[in-house]
């Protein structure tokens, strides 16, 4: 095992941070502020509880289908979104990384059930799940 560890030195210290870029990003996502949800999860929320869900998409993205009872609201204009106590707020848009975006900025300004949609608006639509609005 050393062996092969010394002949392939290279290989290994990128294995080793791979593996722990890894376990970083699974911590961050237990005990982060922010936490993503899949789709089932998703519609298991909104069914047992009041949710804003926020549409990050532009406006004619927004009105072509988006998740029913979404309000589009612009990733530059989160911070004015009205925050209770008892909400649960899930983010999403075109891809993962604009909605935790959002979702962190709502946690540090004092929302406590925050949630960013696991893949974006396309996971949404590769699971069969159906849209409001549109065509």
């Amino acid at each position: 095992m050393l062996e092969f560890i010394a002949n392939n030195l290279i290989l290994f210290i990128a294995l080793t941070i791979i593996v722990l870029l890894i376990i970083n990003l699974e911590i961050q996502n237990i005990v982060g502020i922010t936490k993503k949800i899949d789709c089932d999860q998703l519609t298991k929320v909104m069914n047992q509880s009041k949710t804003i869900l926020i549409d990050l998409r532009t406006k004619d993205e927004f009105i072509s289908g988006h998740i029913v009872s979404a309000k589009n609201i612009n990733l530059e204009e989160i911070d004015t979104v009205q925050i209770k106590d008892d909400a649960t707020i899930i983010t999403y848009g075109k891809s993962e990384a604009d909605a935790l975006k959002a979702a962190k900025k709502l946690a540090t300004s004092g929302a406590k059930n925050v949630f960013y949609l696991e893949g974006g608006i396309q996971s949404w639509l590769d699971n069969n799940m159906p849209l409001s609005g549109g065509d």
